[in-house]
């Protein structure tokens, strides 16, 4: 995952599916800047900060998301 991909959230987890559908990521960090003694172990667990196409920014695990092609 990288600063610029264009995502989709593609494992929900268990929670309820929202307006979420695809965004840019503009941040990705092996901690949330909220947890700051928190640290996420696993490579593929870090934490990515998405600007949504409804103009929300909001946190996820890289893990949920998968990157699309844009032509």
């Amino acid at each position: 995952m990288q600063v610029g991909n264009v995502v989709e959230i593609i494992d929900w987890k268990g929670s309820k599916p929202d307006s979420r559908k695809h965004g840019t990521v503009v941040r990705v960090q092996g901690k949330h800047r909220w947890s700051v003694d928190k640290r996420v172990n696993s490579g593929k667990d870090v934490l990515a900060e998405v600007l949504w196409q409804d103009g929300q920014m909001g946190w996820v695990l890289s893990s949920r998301l998968a990157s699309i092609k844009v032509d």
